[in-house]
């Protein structure tokens, strides 16, 4: 744990024996149902606790760097969209126990997982929902979240779709790039302003330096998403709004 310790040190976040043991507990868990199902493309120790759990904590760096919002705070509410084995906010809920936290996951078994290693973690104030995110796109749901968080769930300009729609006004939605998505950044803005986002801004984060650094792109949610977002299932993904198909 010295290498997750010091992880947590150079993000100047909390840590107390018993986060230590709770990580523990989930990278067992991990490894364990990973061996009955693709649970995730993490299969061994290290692996898991660098490119899920230090990597997941980084969010917790970046999030408190824009003093918007208090993850510590039993107000705020948070959504994980296409969570997978709770990576992004497993790891920040068991530093950060006190917010609300939404988990939407559309495969039954890794929703299973969830709901096993949360009991066994006992988190409270946890919902897994075994759905689509398009699903809920209009429910209850809609609009309703201080931070929308994503890791590795599509390009920017289907992540705007499937994203901002939750996010309340005055909320942010972040996700994680490995490098600079350019490219990405440029095809993303139409559709971004279009459902209410006024502002993009980004987070290279470094720290600690045995990892390769991550780029956060963050949107600020200022204006009502329209209806009709996000479109049925599937479309969002294979046929993105970019500036090309709006020109």
């Amino acid at each position: 744990m010295k290498t997750l310790k010091k992880a947590l040190d150079d993000l100047k976040l909390p840590s107390n024996k018993k986060v230590f043991n709770q990580y523990e507990i989930y990278i067992n868990e991990i490894i364990r149902a990973s061996t009955n199902f693709n649970l995730s493309g993490a299969k061994f120790w290290s692996k898991i606790r660098d490119d899920l759990i230090i990597k997941s904590l980084r969010y917790c760096s970046v999030i408190n760097s824009l003093k918007n919002f208090k993850l510590n705070s039993e107000n705020l509410q948070v959504l994980d969209i296409g969570t997978g084995a709770g990576i992004p906010s497993i790891p920040m809920k068991l530093l950060y126990p006190e917010f609300n936290l939404k988990l939407v996951e559309s495969s039954k078994k890794k929703c299973q997982f969830l709901e096993n290693i949360l009991e066994k973690l006992n988190c409270n104030n946890v919902i897994v929902e075994n759905s689509r995110i398009e699903d809920i796109g209009f429910g209850e749901d809609r609009e309703k979240y201080d931070l929308v968080l994503s890791r590795a769930l599509a390009k920017l300009p289907s992540l705007a779709e499937l994203t901002i729609p939750f996010s309340k006004i005055g909320g942010s939605i972040i996700t994680v790039k490995g490098s600079y998505p350019k490219k990405e950044i440029k095809e993303s803005e139409y559709i971004a302003r279009l459902l209410g986002i006024n502002k993009t801004h980004f987070n290279k984060v470094s720290l600690p330096i045995n990892i390769k650094e991550d780029f956060f792109v963050i949107w600020d949610k200022k204006e009502k998403t329209p209806n009709g977002f996000p479109r049925k299932n599937g479309i969002p993904q294979k046929k993105p709004i970019i500036n090309e198909l709006i020109n």
